[in-house]
């Protein structure tokens, strides 16, 4: 008993852990990425990021492109406002980065790169899925 208590114990102090290093990195991503680093330092994802109501886009792009090299995708949508897509390649040092950034909210991404193609933005297609389910709505 002894041995699985300790399991959930430091499964736990790594849940906070991850709460309070990238509070804004979807959890998933980052227990994605600690099994990547192992085979590759700096694998490709496609980063999905939730922004803040009010984000200057202009100063968020013009931030990236100094920073990261690359020219984030914008979508906007009423209902659900707006979100940047990057596609980059993404250590802990990148997240971290990405986490302190005051424009963002939230931080989601999938693996690319090596055979894998994007799924598109997590963000609109999440919401659809809650609505409709993974399906579509289709029996």
């Amino acid at each position: 008993m002894e041995c699985t208590d300790n399991i959930k114990n430091r499964f736990r102090e790594f849940e906070d852990a991850m709460t309070s290093c990238l509070p804004k990195v979807d959890k998933k991503l980052i227990i994605e990425l600690l099994g990547d680093l192992k085979e590759d330092e700096y694998p490709g994802y496609n980063l999905q990021i939730k922004l803040r109501e009010g984000f200057n886009e202009t100063s968020f792009r013009e931030s990236i492109l100094k920073d990261m090299g690359v020219v984030p995708a914008f979508h906007q949508d009423e209902k659900y406002g707006g979100h940047a897509a990057v596609e980059h390649r993404v250590n802990f040092k990148t997240l971290t980065y990405l986490n302190n950034m005051n424009d963002i909210s939230y931080i989601r991404g999938s693996r690319a790169g090596g055979g894998r193609a994007s799924i598109g933005p997590q963000l609109d297609r999440d919401e659809h899925d809650k609505i409709y389910g993974p399906s579509g709505g289709k029996a």
